[in-house]
């Protein structure tokens, strides 16, 4: 009898045990997703999600694990599948704002934003993210709310402070924007795109003299944007008078695909004219994001 009610415990005890398991699986998924190890982070929570199919945490887990790896569809489902095993983790439509706002879903991203900080209305990144998405959708002064939220309730937040400043250069106070950005940089110098903003608020101020070498900066460390600060550092070089080295980097511009780059090398940098001849209306740069 005594063997026989072991083993009815021992069955009982199973979902438990395995439960556990899950958990620590889980665990070690999430250190390693901090450290940056998406491999073996992807790994274990593969293993968590055998012993445990309705572990809804660890689908969130992996569904950032797909998103910080660009899949973004796979992101997607498994977000969605933590939403229908458990609808109450803040944590879960922040990362799902997150990736509707990188697809350009900004409506999504409000929406995903909005569930987070109802939830959690001390959620930092909820408001950052929600000031994302109401900059893409060109609400900043609602955006700058939201993300004066986030700075009140993190103020050494690089990315929220970036982020301010990014949308008052966008309302035309390039000095204050700047002086953001700055800050932002100082806290965390490898935020995507932060220099080339901070170079673009100092051109569309006029300190020409100073972007030129921020400029420099971008181009020797930044591989995604270099048609639009050779052509930026161009336009700094021809506000200056120097037509010689405006057209060096108009010249390197246009070879990276710049159109309006190639107009102004055919009628200005070919030519003898000192002025570019119904020079190009260069729109303001739109920052992008990247979570």
């Amino acid at each position: 009898m005594k063997t026989i009610a072991t083993l009815i415990l021992a069955l009982a005890l199973l979902p438990a045990m395995a439960q556990s398991s899950a958990q620590d699986h889980l665990t070690a998924a999430t250190a390693a997703y901090k450290a940056g190890h998406l491999d073996s982070a992807l790994a274990e929570v593969d293993r968590a999600m055998a012993l445990d199919p309705k572990l809804a945490k660890a689908y969130k887990l992996r569904g950032d694990i797909h998103q910080r790896r660009s899949a973004y569809e796979a992101a997607m489902a498994d977000y969605n599948t933590a939403e229908d095993l458990d609808n109450s983790d803040p944590r879960l439509y922040v990362s799902r704002s997150a990736l509707r706002i990188t697809e350009g879903n900004f409506k999504g991203g409000l929406r995903d934003a909005d569930k987070a900080t109802e939830l959690d209305p001390k959620d930092a990144d909820a408001w950052y993210n929600r000031g994302w998405a109401l900059y893409q959708g060109n609400d900043l002064e609602a955006a700058l709310k939201s993300v004066r939220r986030a700075l009140d309730l993190e103020p050494e937040f690089p990315e929220a402070l970036y982020l301010s400043g990014v949308i008052k250069g966008a309302q035309y106070d390039e000095a204050e924007g700047l002086e953001e950005i700055n800050r932002a940089l100082a806290l965390k110098p490898a935020i995507p795109g932060g220099l080339m903003s901070a170079a673009v608020l100092l051109y569309e101020a006029k300190r020409y003299g100073e972007a030129i070498p921020k400029l420099t900066q971008v181009i020797a460390s930044d591989t995604t944007e270099l048609s639009a600060a050779f052509y930026y550092r161009a336009d700094c070089y021809y506000n200056l008078g120097d037509k010689e080295h405006a057209c060096q980097d108009w010249n390197k511009s246009m070879r990276l695909g710049d159109r309006d780059a190639a107009f102004i090398k055919r009628n200005y940098c070919d030519t003898d004219a000192k002025k570019i001849p119904k020079k190009p209306k260069r729109g303001r740069r739109r920052t992008t994001i990247q979570f």
